[in-house]
């Protein structure tokens, strides 16, 4: 599992800075959160490949977080892309994509659902492919919960910024520990589907007994799993705290030094203390310092030095800082 950070900038771009986005490769997907203008150029940049499974999820309706979307599209089209394709977003999602098509002549050849959350009504609005005029469903979410799989969630929680804004957090399932072949063997149970299905903790029959593969120790217990949560815009509130409790890496905004604290304030920003404080308040174990502004082009270690005051295990975000979560 890997984290890349795809742009880092606020409002603007630089020499060395793009606009928001960040990318998260868990097993043979991408996730991204955020597309700023351009970030296709530093996706390809990192590596990752234009036909992997994705999923996509968007927190404001503000340029510098999805006016890169509609190009990134094109491209996949352009590519001949097959793999399927989920983007979420607040509600009008599916029309902004929609007149891009109308317009433009955006296409999507390749699966793709458009899924608005309607945190009013907590339901999740579904479009299928671009040419929808109605929705195909609506689904009614559970504890903010956006997506669920069998290794993974993503949940979403609203926050306080000058357009409605959401921020996000992937949450990993509990996971076995490691796999015993030796101890596989040992019991006769020869290398077959039924190592995979005791690697995932199932209890198997064999030989007409029940296998308990924790209690046989051919796995290991169940592990937390990892979790990454991503503020997008926002100025500090509860919420954040209560979306991020005990994230192993926290992406927190840090538009401006504590010296604009009050400017941070009116435009519903945060400041590099406002991201460690929160950290420190969700008992995250690393923050990383992104949405940096262009006055702090040649100062940004400005930034890190305020928060590492208060939260120590603080990182300065770069364009294609590429950070493995074990």
């Amino acid at each position: 599992m890997e984290l890349i950070i795809l742009g880092s900038a606020a409002a603007t771009p630089n020499k060395n800075r793009n606009l928001s986005s960040i990318a998260v490769k868990y097993r043979n997907q991408i996730l991204l959160f955020d597309c700023g203008e351009d970030f296709q150029r530093r996706f390809a940049e990192a590596g990752l490949k234009f036909n992997k499974p994705m999923k996509i999820f968007i927190t404001h309706f503000h340029g510098d977080h999805i006016i890169g979307l509609p190009g990134f599209l094109f491209r996949l089209s352009l590519n001949d892309r097959t793999a399927p394709m989920l983007i979420f977003g607040p509600r009008n999602l599916f029309l902004y994509l929609f007149l891009h098509k109308k317009i433009l002549g955006l296409k999507a050849k390749y699966p793709i659902k458009i899924i608005e959350i309607d945190h009013q009504t907590l339901e999740l609005i579904e479009f299928e492919g671009l040419d929808s005029d109605e929705p195909t469903r609506t689904i009614k979410m559970n504890d903010n919960i956006i997506f669920d799989s069998k290794h993974f969630s993503i949940k979403y929680a609203l926050v306080e910024h000058s357009v409605i804004t959401f921020a996000y957090a992937f949450i990993e399932k509990p996971r076995y520990g490691k796999f015993n072949p030796e101890r596989a063997r040992e019991l006769g149970i020869p290398e077959s589907n039924l190592w995979k299905k005791l690697h995932e903790g199932q209890i198997i029959k064999f030989n007409g007994k029940d296998i308990d593969p924790v209690k046989e120790g051919i796995v290991g217990p169940k592990k937390p799993g990892r979790k990454i949560t991503y503020s997008g815009d926002l100025k500090p509130s509860d919420s954040i705290i209560n979306l991020g409790k005990d994230s192993d890496i926290l992406i927190h905004e840090a538009t401006f030094a504590k010296a604009l604290a009050e400017t941070a304030k009116e435009k519903k920003h945060s400041t590099s203390i406002d991201a460690a404080i929160d950290a420190k308040k969700m008992n995250a174990k690393q923050l990383i310092l992104t949405h940096i502004s262009s006055r702090y082009q040649e100062d940004a270690l400005k930034l890190l030095e305020e928060a590492k005051e208060i939260f120590p295990n603080t990182i300065l975000a770069e364009d294609l800082l590429k950070v493995e979560l074990k």
